[in-house]
């Protein structure tokens, strides 16, 4: 655990490396069956599930408003930035995309957000509001917006199963913390061992040899959308009152954002040509932001620890457990001034 404190997002990044390591050299480990495929491999859903229900029970019914104002900004400013530089692109290019890249991939990767990553972020940069926003914010996750920007007839409307199963475990959570506060300790002291396993299971789910598939049209998709995550990191600080880099989430791309490009393509045939290089390259583009993103958001947490009060910061476990250790540290100090030295007293030596 020490060694994944001492990087940025460390609990996420190093599980995930390591996983699509293994997943590209000896994929045959990961898929003898029984409870080590069921762990490693298959089980992610399960996992962001349970971690779901951790995240759920920390919500405070009382402050039930911040984490649906938080979801709605962080899903308006996705689609409607997304959406302009998808749209800019075809315009500009045309159906042929530039650099390789074709308006459906743009569009399929720039409206997508990873879920499972920005609530694995939650835990170290966020709080209950933070995570309770994923029942908005998992809407980046599906094709629903892809679908509604590029307009295809009969396949824009939101299939509200996928964002209800989203909700379910969360208001489990939710429920269950207000009720019982034993519960909700439990949840908080088993975070970063869900995050581990569900970071992992992530990662065991690709590998390198999607970046060679997709080449360099997929690598630079890969960079560009954690570049305009420097945009979302400040806008979206314009609309909080307690600043976050969680902003730098949107920056992200889907690992399922590279089903979306066969979804589109099934309702409109002229776009069969190109979806499956658009989904190798969706897919190459979620591999690297899953790697990028947490270090941006480490670097954006302490330019906004520099630059702002503490009253004016996002609550975080990390800073709280920090200013309690400071705390300590003080009244220790304290103590061991007022307390009186063995063999004297006020006059002198015994």
């Amino acid at each position: 655990m020490k060694l994944l404190k001492k990087f940025p997002g460390g609990m996420i990044i190093i599980p995930m490396l390591c996983a699509i390591l293994i997943n590209t050299f000896i994929p045959g480990v990961l898929n003898l069956g029984g409870p080590t495929t069921g762990l490693f491999k298959a089980g992610n859903q399960a996992m962001m599930g349970l971690f779901l229900i951790v995240c759920g029970s920390q919500i405070n019914f009382k402050t039930v408003g911040r984490p649906l104002y938080k979801g709605i900004v962080l899903l308006a400013l996705k689609f409607i930035i997304g959406a302009a530089i998808g749209w800019t692109v075809g315009s500009i290019w045309g159906a042929k995309g530039v650099i390789g890249l074709t308006p459906l991939a743009v569009m399929a990767s720039m409206l997508s957000a990873n879920s499972s990553l920005y609530i694995a972020l939650c835990a170290e940069y966020g709080n209950s509001s933070d995570s309770g926003a994923i029942a908005i914010f998992c809407i980046h996750d599906g094709p629903f917006l892809t679908m509604i920007a590029m307009g295809v007839s009969g396949m824009a409307n939101i299939p509200w199963t996928s964002i209800i199963a989203m909700i379910i475990p969360l208001f489990v959570g939710a429920i269950w913390g207000n009720l019982d506060g034993e519960f909700k300790s439990l949840c908080q002291k088993s975070q970063n061992f869900v995050i581990i396993w569900m970071s992992f299971g992530i990662g065991s789910n690709s590998s390198l040899g999607t970046i060679v598939k997709a080449g360099l049209p997929g690598v630079a998709l890969g960079i560009i959308a954690p570049i305009i995550g420097i945009v979302y990191f400040f806008v979206y600080n314009l609309f909080l009152k307690k600043k976050t880099s969680l902003g730098f989430a949107l920056g992200s791309v889907a690992a399922n954002s590279a089903l979306t490009p066969g979804l589109v393509a099934a309702a409109d045939p002229a776009l069969k040509g190109v979806a499956g290089m658009a989904a190798a390259q969706c897919a190459t583009a979620s591999i690297i932001t899953m790697l990028i993103i947490p270090f941006l958001v480490g670097w954006g947490d302490k330019f906004l620890k520099k630059h702002y009060s503490a009253d004016r910061l996002n609550e975080q476990p990390a800073m709280q457990a920090g200013v309690k250790r400071a705390v300590d540290k003080a009244k220790t100090r304290v103590r061991a001034a007022t307390s009186p030295v063995p063999g004297k007293t006020q006059g002198g030596t015994v």
